[in-house]
């Protein structure tokens, strides 16, 4: 069966997010992200900044017209930092230029005075203090305490498996252009449009219908761009609903890689029993999943680590 797209690839033929012509008047944004992991937001100085060559606007959470919430399963993610900061990389306020180069410019001259909190970085030790973004999650098939007396040997240990970053060649971007009726239309890299359409009315304010999603082809995504695609589509719609332009948003290769999620490292205590005839005879297993600042779809992974335990069993 032959591939749809390779002669288009090959050729250079294929257009992306960012091979899209660009309307006239298109505004260019660019995040600044909190420098800190944790962190009470004392002041936002973007005086300097406002006044910089070719800047039109620069926006934050007091300029959302609707909710300051894109989070996918529980709501615990504001699009722009208001009051804490929770990671490194957190955007906190967007931007709009009439180049890239000016709206990076830009970000250079924002100060932002954040008074630094604690931070945890273990699962082992969230877990410990009660910092958990989820309840425990327990799965069971059978009596395991009972069936651990029968067993010849038993084995446990402690396994460390690290994340990952998911590397699509094609880093995270939109671009949204307002529409008649006080909509919007994006071209968002996403895997998941509908959650991109969503969560955008809800910070705007407005209904989902309108909102219309496009999806051109992704330069990769495994995962990635799933509910991680949100926050770029969501602002650059926010840009271009305020201001009634064009507003085009795409991350460079270091600013994705620190302002997005990865894959979940986890740290594992197991214990298996196993028969004279090495059958596997009881199997436990606790697992501290390390989901960073905010759910997202941490929850769905953690069930799917739960559900596939058992493995071949």
């Amino acid at each position: 069966m032959n591939h749809l797209d390779p002669q288009r690839h090959v050729r250079g033929e294929s257009q992306y997010l960012d091979d899209v012509p660009e309307q006239q008047g298109t505004l260019y944004a660019a995040v600044y992200e909190s420098p800190l992991a944790h962190g009470v937001l004392k002041k936002l100085d973007l005086e300097a900044a406002q006044k910089a060559p070719g800047v039109v606007r620069i926006l934050t959470a007091q300029n959302i017209p609707g909710r300051n919430q894109i989070g996918g399963i529980v709501p615990d993610e504001p699009l722009l930092a208001e009051g804490h900061v929770h990671f490194r990389g957190q955007p906190v306020a967007l931007v709009l230029a009439r180049t890239e180069a000016q709206a990076h410019a830009a970000l250079k001259l924002i100060k932002a005075d954040i008074e630094p909190l604690p931070i945890i970085t273990d699962p082992r030790q969230a877990a410990a203090q009660g910092e958990l973004i989820v309840p425990p999650r327990t799965f069971r098939i059978g009596d395991s305490a009972s069936a651990f007396g029968q067993c010849d040997y038993v084995v446990a240990g402690v396994a460390e498996s690290g994340g990952q970053e998911h590397l699509y060649i094609e880093t995270q971007g939109a671009y949204a252009f307002p529409t008649e009726l006080g909509g919007v239309k994006i071209i968002s890299s996403t895997q998941g449009p509908t959650a991109v359409q969503r969560h955008c009315a809800v910070v705007l304010g407005i209904g989902m219908h309108q909102i219309e999603v496009d999806v051109t082809r992704l330069g990769g995504g495994f995962g990635g761009k799933e509910d991680q695609a949100t926050p770029w589509g969501c602002l650059a719609a926010l840009g271009a609903f305020i201001t009634k332009k064009p507003v085009k948003l795409v991350l460079d290769r270091m600013a994705d890689m620190r302002m997005t999620g990865k894959r979940h490292p986890y740290s594992s205590d197991f214990k298996i029993g196993l028969s004279k005839e090495l059958k596997i005879i009881a199997y436990e297993v606790t697992y501290y999943q390390n989901a960073g600042a905010a759910a997202d779809l941490s929850p769905a992974v953690l069930e799917r680590t739960l559900f596939h335990t058992t493995n071949a069993y």
